[in-house]
């Protein structure tokens, strides 16, 4: 039996929130660059979704990458909120809503910047991940993206995007 003591966890990372209140659609996975985590931001290029790169600039930021519920990994011995994204095929983007994303620096707060490391990985810190606080030319911002509370104890944290 589990007991919550102050709050209940934030849920995983691309997982969306609020279905009512966003927009998501499918695309082509690049294969030969697919994302490898969900809940971050990715880009399109020729058609297809490949996942932020070193040196990216927020204007490439073409939506957020969707996990699929129900959704089965390819190792079901993994624990849950832990599978990887598809290396090819389809993926749902969310170009508009709500999403428990994984913050992985900085402490995200109503209201706050949501940044993408696009520079100088290190640890927990990995390109195209997201972060709560500028890191000078290593993150970029995402102008129309904000923190809707504070994190979980896992680091899973609302976000609100084009709303």
């Amino acid at each position: 039996m589990t007991a919550y003591l102050y709050r209940l966890p934030s849920g995983f990372a691309g997982m969306i929130t609020r279905v009512d209140a966003t927009d998501t659609e499918p695309q082509i996975i690049d294969s030969t660059t697919p994302p490898t985590s969900f809940g971050v931001p990715v880009k399109m290029v020729a058609g297809k979704i490949q996942p932020i790169a070193a040196g990216d600039t927020a204007s490439v930021i073409y939506g957020f990458l969707v996990r699929p519920f129900p959704f089965q990994g390819q190792n079901i011995a993994q624990a849950i909120g832990t599978q990887v994204p598809p290396t090819s095929g389809t993926g749902d983007i969310m170009r508009r809503g709500y999403m428990s994303v994984k913050a992985n620096a900085g402490t995200p707060a109503f209201g706050g910047a949501v940044y993408v490391r696009v520079g100088s990985p290190s640890g927990a810190k990995v390109i195209g991940g997201i972060e709560a606080a500028a890191d000078g030319a290593n993150t970029v911002i995402v102008p129309t993206a904000q923190f809707k509370s504070a994190p979980d104890a896992n680091g899973n944290v609302e976000i609100e995007y084009n709303i």
